[in-house]
């Protein structure tokens, strides 16, 4: 039905201030089904970036071989078990640094806070820290390791020290 300049909308038609509110529901019906999607997109993004350790800690292990050479690790922590520890201290360190070859002290996890740091063994092996990670040090002898910060943040970290012999939670899943 078409309308004529000045003449009056039947009663049975729909008001423009109705039609409006019903477009804008209409719209916010369509932008609430393209942010869901997009969130949908991130998560599934987020999981193919995670892989299939999904849910699980990142962790590595740097340990002293046979051949008295450190060598490293790649896994998880398994949340279930529990792990004795001594102590616990933290530690900063500016953008930009490194820190040549040396053994750790004790053994220890080294949970990563900010930073992102390139490891490497004398043996050419490498991997990437980033915030989150975990690390567990027991190459306490032999001819040890290094590392340097990649990218522009300090590095800010926890060392949990371990009970000796109280075991820990790390899981490999393969070597590096």
């Amino acid at each position: 039905m078409t309308k004529r300049m000045g003449e009056q909308a039947p009663s049975s038609s729909i008001s423009r201030r109705e039609l409006v509110r019903g477009a804008g529901v209409g719209m916010a019906v369509a932008f609430t089904s393209v942010v869901g999607a997009l969130a949908t997109h991130a998560v599934a993004a987020a999981t193919d970036a995670v892989g299939s350790r999904t849910g699980a800690i990142r962790a590595f292990k740097l340990y002293t071989g046979p051949d008295n050479a450190s060598h490293v690790l790649e896994g998880t922590i398994d949340e279930r078990a529990r792990t004795e520890v001594v102590a616990i201290h933290f530690k900063e360190t500016p953008a930009h640094s490194s820190y040549d070859w040396h053994d750790d002290p004790e053994p220890q996890f080294v949970i990563t806070l900010s930073g992102t740091l390139e490891f490497s063994t004398r043996d050419g092996e490498t991997f990437v820290l980033r915030p989150g990670d975990v690390l567990l040090a027991e190459d306490n002898v032999g001819s040890g390791h290094k590392w340097r910060l990649i990218d522009d943040q300090p590095w800010r970290r926890a060392y949990v020290v371990l009970k000796h012999g109280g075991g820990d939670s790390f899981v490999g899943t393969s070597h590096k």
